[in-house]
Parts: C-alpha cells; sequence; structure tokens
C-alpha cells in the first residue's frame, strides 16, 4: 500500500509539472500572437482614392504696383547781384618800354568792304576778316590773293587752290585761313543745291 502511495504521489507530481508547463507554454504562445497582430495593425497603409475635382479656378497672378517715385526738392534760387563788379586784384607788373609803334588802326584786320571780290558767282554769307600779317602791317604793304574755290551744296568751302597772289607770299597763308571759315550761298539747279566753283579776290588793305 506504501509503495502505491508514492507512486500515486509521483504521478500526481507529475501531472501537476506537466499542467504548469502547458499553461507557461501558452501564455507564450498567445503573448506571440498578439504581438504579431499588434505589429500587423500598425503596419497598416490605408488608401483612400480622392475623386478628381475638374471644375478647378484658374488664379492669375498680377504684380503689385509700383510704388510712386519720389519727388525731388526744389532746387533753391541763387539771386546774383550783377550790379556789383567782382574784386580786381592790384598786380604790379613792371612793363619793360619797348620803342615799337603801336597805332596801327586796325592794320591786323584788313578792310573788311573789300573782301569777297571776284569774277564768280560765288555769293559770300558769312565773312571772316582776314588778319594782316605783322610785318606787313609794319611796313604798310597792301596786297590781294586770287583763289579759287570748291563750294559744296551746303555753302561750305571744300577745297582752296591759289591762283596768284600780289605781292608773292606775303598774305597767302592768312587769306587761305580765312576763306576756310566762310558760308556761301548755295548754288541750286532745277531747285537742287549742287556745288559750284569760281574764283574769289581777297584784298588787304594793311597801312590804314
Amino acid at each position: 500500500m506504501i509503495i502505491d502511495k508514492k507512486k500515486a504521489v509521483n504521478i500526481l507530481i507529475t501531472l501537476v509539472i506537466t499542467f504548469v508547463i502547458f499553461l507557461i507554454i501558452q501564455s507564450l504562445i498567445t503573448r506571440n500572437t498578439n504581438l504579431d497582430l499588434k505589429n500587423k495593425k500598425q503596419n497598416y497603409i490605408e488608401f483612400i482614392r480622392i475623386k478628381q475635382d475638374d471644375n478647378l479656378e484658374e488664379r492669375t497672378r498680377r504684380l503689385p504696383d509700383k510704388p510712386p517715385q519720389p519727388k525731388r526738392p526744389p532746387q533753391p534760387e541763387v539771386e546774383l547781384d550783377d550790379t556789383k563788379p567782382p574784386p580786381m586784384q592790384n598786380l604790379d607788373i613792371d612793363i619793360p618800354d619797348f620803342d615799337v609803334p603801336t597805332d596801327f588802326k586796325g592794320a591786323f584786320l584788313g578792310d573788311i568792304s573789300n573782301l569777297g571780290s571776284g569774277t564768280s558767282n560765288l555769293i559770300p554769307l558769312v565773312k571772316i576778316a582776314p588778319r594782316c600779317p605783322p610785318e606787313a602791317a609794319l611796313a604798310g604793304t597792301n596786297g590781294e590773293v586770287l583763289l579759287n574755290l570748291l563750294v559744296n551744296s551746303l555753302g561750305r568751302v571744300e577745297e582752296i587752290k591759289l591762283v596768284k597772289a600780289n605781292p608773292p607770299r606775303v598774305f597767302n597763308r592768312e587769306a587761305t585761313k580765312a576763306v576756310r571759315r566762310w558760308q556761301f550761298k548755295p548754288k541750286t539747279i532745277d531747285g537742287v543745291a549742287v556745288e559750284q566753283r569760281g574764283e574769289l579776290k581777297v584784298e588787304f588793305i594793311c597801312n590804314v
């Protein structure tokens, strides 16, 4: 009987241990299953299809208006007193005494009334009086220079040729220099301005 009781106790203990092990395994399985379900719920992505709206409003982008430019302040008016002459400085300059006659009576400018005579149809509109050379003015020498001119359609001198000079090589340079600045009336043919060529005599009166 004693042996039977020991066997029964051993069987009972074995059953209890087996049951406990079964419960432990069952709890582990249940726990892992719950974790898998939880992970599946977290990784679930829901796709929602949105219906496209065909009635879209178009917006026009408009640039902002430029700010108005600031007005400049008016400039202050400065009144100048023209009645008072500017102060002059007193300059002490020793002028040497040259024994040279200075009463030429316009000899360096010559006589404008006799300028521009010639045998062509050149009509001067603007005359520049030539200067008498200093040596001719001191000596009181008069003379004349005959020039051949080419005048363009604007009335300006394009070309100057020396025809003759009396006396030679005295007034050539001053006559050419002055006549090059003259303005002539353009020649017209059927209402159209054209070039013209003609001779012009420049007289020098330096003994006035």
